[in-house]
């Protein structure tokens, strides 16, 4: 449950930033897209060490690095492994919430005077 709450507040700063910089017609900094990049990773592997441990999965020695630097592609397949089919659609709530911050700065820069100003 910790982990759960722990990516939930990665991911409300991310919003957070991702709307303020979109509504005021900014792209985030890079060092900011790369730290909340890594943030989402740690968060999304220490989640998959827990889930493991409840599951009962036999872990590779590195299984948490693998996840840290791959979620992409590991994170489904271990979904799939312990979940059957479902772990597709957990595999898609993920991939929504990691893709949710841009989401909203998108959003949030087409409802700015910004976008008025200097889009279209």
């Amino acid at each position: 449950m910790r982990k759960s709450i722990s990516i939930a507040i990665v991911v409300a700063i991310s919003i957070a930033h991702y709307s303020i910089m979109g509504y005021l017609g900014y792209d985030p900094a890079p060092e900011y897209e790369n730290l909340m990049a890594w943030s989402f990773a740690l968060m999304v592997a220490l989640w998959c060490l827990d889930d493991a441990k409840k599951y009962n999965f036999h872990r590779p020695y590195e299984f948490g690095a693998f996840i840290f630097f791959l979620w992409p592609i590991v994170l489904p397949a271990y979904l799939i492994h312990t979940r059957g089919w479902r772990g597709t659609l957990i595999f898609l709530a993920f991939l929504f919430i990691a893709l949710l911050p841009y989401i909203c700065g998108w959003i949030s820069y087409y409802a700015s005077p910004a976008y008025s100003e200097y889009g279209v």
